[in-house]
């Protein structure tokens, strides 16, 4: 989710615990600070895309994190706000993070919630990454206690929208499943459907997979038209022998922790294979945003590797 909702969050739990829009709410002051602490990870971008996208939303969006930060920020927060009590500080802080990771948890990019032990990133796949009406549920939540009105009913409203969210997933789903079939989709498929990056409210991405093809498209709720923006074939027979290295090798692994859901393709060129890696989950225009490209020699070791994120452009060389 984007650093304004995150904060937007912040601010309105810390209304809900009392005291006035102002710095002086040490409350407030904790919340806010809470919501957006765990995308500090950003530090991480000074030492590449690279180590960025590898931490980004790992160890720093977890439930030991959560705590360990709420009691440093809260031992900090303290210091300029001795009247407010450390422990209410601390909870204050500690709501913000957990909105924060609850937020983040809604969309399609996932938080390693359970790290260290786990290190699979969860999602729930309801919320775009920027989303218009939940920034407006959030200034709702901040407007209502200055009219005197309680801000809790804003949870009610956001819970249902969460829900109408995950209704709306499913329909998305059957309609994609009822098309498949139209088509004589009969075999074992998985259907994943996302929330779209173009912030539209009725609009949802899917991705099929399948032991033939993988497809990537879209569907319109609100009409009910869907459009397939790739059919990506499976590997052909001369060159399945190296599927089960390929989760392996440099870029296998980069893209097994970066992203659930990729896709491999692969083919032969003289004696060497060459393996294009993409990243099904997000879309820029007519191109996967996040790529790459692995080369093997005919003793099937690695050549070359390259991760290719946001832009084909944009080369970081793994071996």
């Amino acid at each position: 989710m984007d650093p304004v909702t995150h904060g937007l969050v912040g601010m309105m739990l810390g209304l809900m615990g009392g005291g006035k829009l102002a710095l002086a709410n040490g409350l407030m002051a904790a919340s806010i600070a809470g919501s957006v602490f765990p995308d500090l990870d950003f530090v991480f971008q000074l030492r590449g895309d690279m180590a960025y996208l590898k931490q980004h939303r790992g160890f720093s969006h977890s439930l030991p994190s959560a705590a360990l930060s709420s009691f440093f920020g809260a031992a900090v927060l303290n210091y300029f706000y001795p009247m407010t009590g450390f422990w209410w500080l601390f909870s204050a802080f500690f709501a913000g993070f957990l909105s924060h990771l609850l937020l983040d948890l809604l969309n399609s990019y996932g938080v390693k919630i359970l790290w260290p032990l786990s290190e699979k990133k969860y999602t729930f796949n309801l919320l775009p990454l920027i989303d218009p009406l939940l920034v407006l549920i959030c200034i709702l939540g901040i407007i209502w206690p200055f009219q005197g009105v309680s801000g809790y009913p804003v949870l009610a409203v956001f819970a249902f929208y969460c829900f109408l969210r995950w209704v709306m997933r499913l329909g998305a789903r059957r309609i994609v499943r009822s098309r498949l079939k139209e088509k004589g989709w009969n075999g074992p498929f998985r259907i994943y459907v996302l929330p779209s990056g173009r912030m539209s409210f009725l609009r949802w991405d899917f991705i099929v997979k399948s032991t033939l093809k993988d497809l990537v498209g879209s569907i319109d709720l609100g009409s009910g038209r869907w459009r397939v923006f790739r059919e990506l074939d499976h590997p052909p027979e001369e060159v399945r022998e190296i599927q089960e290295i390929l989760p392996l090798t440099p870029l296998g692994q980069t893209f097994g922790e970066f992203t659930p859901l990729y896709h491999i393709k692969c083919e032969k060129l003289g004696d060497k294979f060459i393996c294009h890696f993409m990243d099904l989950r997000y879309r820029v225009e007519n191109r996967f945003m996040h790529n790459g490209v692995l080369v093997l020699n005919e003793n099937r070791e690695v050549e070359k590797a390259f991760f290719l994120p946001y832009s084909t452009e944009h080369r970081i060389y793994l071996a």
